[in-house]
């Protein structure tokens, strides 16, 4: 897919229940998705919710709260979002992991975190 492959698919063994993991543009274009063949979702709609997510809670923190955005997590009943800044090389990119009921909040945006500090080392 990219020369990202590699590097995405060590990470996901860091998961008990991954369903998404995507890595976009922050303008919305996908460089690197894999999603787990029970879901029904297309790379491009991963890639554009992602963006619009991650540039909506960009604004509300530094608005409402003065400081940055560090992340975003939206919770359901059986998921879990995790939504980041990431910069590979000179683009400004949205990190974007989705876990199942099976996965552990806490270790998952530990490791979301994590994942999107090594890509800027790429």
């Amino acid at each position: 897919m990219t020369e990202l492959t590699p590097f995405f698919e060590k990470v996901q063994s860091k998961f008990a229940d991954l369903k998404i993991i995507s890595l976009t543009t922050a303008d919305g274009f996908p460089i690197y998705c894999h999603i787990n063949s029970r879901l029904k979702v297309e790379d491009e709609k991963v890639a554009a919710v992602s963006s619009s997510l991650i540039s909506l809670s960009n604004a509300a923190a530094q608005q409402m709260m003065g400081q940055s955005l560090e992340s975003t997590t939206i919770e359901t009943g059986g998921s879990n979002m995790f939504l980041c800044n990431a910069q590979l090389k000179d683009k400004k990119c949205v990190l974007c992991i989705v876990t199942g009921p099976k996965e552990n909040i806490g270790h998952a945006r530990y490791f979301t975190q994590q994942i999107a500090q090594l890509i800027s080392k790429q």
